[in-house]
């Protein structure tokens, strides 16, 4: 191989691999958000133990950077808990508890957990029902020069084992895309700062 192919090979190589870098630099996809865990004390009967005086919701969610190549800067982000009765004639939601979470940074495909137990105003699920999980909160990509923010509306609903307490789902269930503003409409009731929140980093 001569000098000149073995240049023109190399330039076509770096070439290849700038725009490969770059191709994935500019692509851009919002976090995705998945529920591991829902656990609510008060319907647990399992061990014997009647826990329905207990208010608190335990939760376990995974945030996760799927920009291979981009960081991501969050806002303070909001978190609504709610309970829909099985009742047919009462479609109405009941709020259980909005929660707000300051703002952080999120390297390139790293994920964050953000788990721990929340309190609620009561749990009415005497009739059963199911729960609703909405979370909101606006993003902005780590570009030169780009500052524009996204904004994020998920949400899913949650069937809980009416023994156990946990969600019946085995598998991780993924928030998408809802409709609902709730937090446009009234503050939080609880501010939860993220080092108190339990939140823990997760190197994938």
């Amino acid at each position: 191989m001569g000098l000149k192919t073995a240049f023109i090979c190399f330039l076509t190589t770096a070439i290849i691999i700038v725009l490969t870098f770059f191709a994935i630099y500019i692509t851009r996809v919002l976090p995705s958000i998945q529920l591991h865990e829902f656990y609510v004390p008060a319907l647990n009967t399992t061990t014997g133990n009647l826990t329905m005086t207990n208010n608190t919701i335990y939760i376990n969610l995974r945030l996760k950077n799927r920009n291979p190549a981009t960081g991501l800067h969050y806002d303070p982000l909001y978190l609504n808990i709610s309970f829909i009765p099985k009742d047919q004639k009462n479609t109405s939601m009941i709020a259980l508890g909005e929660y707000r979470m300051h703002g952080f940074y999120q390297g390139n495909g790293k994920a964050k957990n953000v788990m721990g137990p929340l309190m609620t105003r009561g749990l009415p699920v005497a009739n059963g029902g199911f729960f609703r999980v909405e979370f909101f909160g606006k993003v902005r990509y780590k570009l030169v020069g780009y500052k524009k923010r996204h904004n994020m509306k998920l949400g899913a609903d949650v069937e809980v084992d009416e023994k156990t307490g946990k969600k019946a789902e085995n598998e991780v269930i993924r928030l998408v895309k809802s409709g609902a503003n709730w937090y446009h409409r009234r503050p939080p009731i609880t501010v939860v700062p993220v080092s108190i929140f339990l939140i823990t980093m997760l190197f994938i």
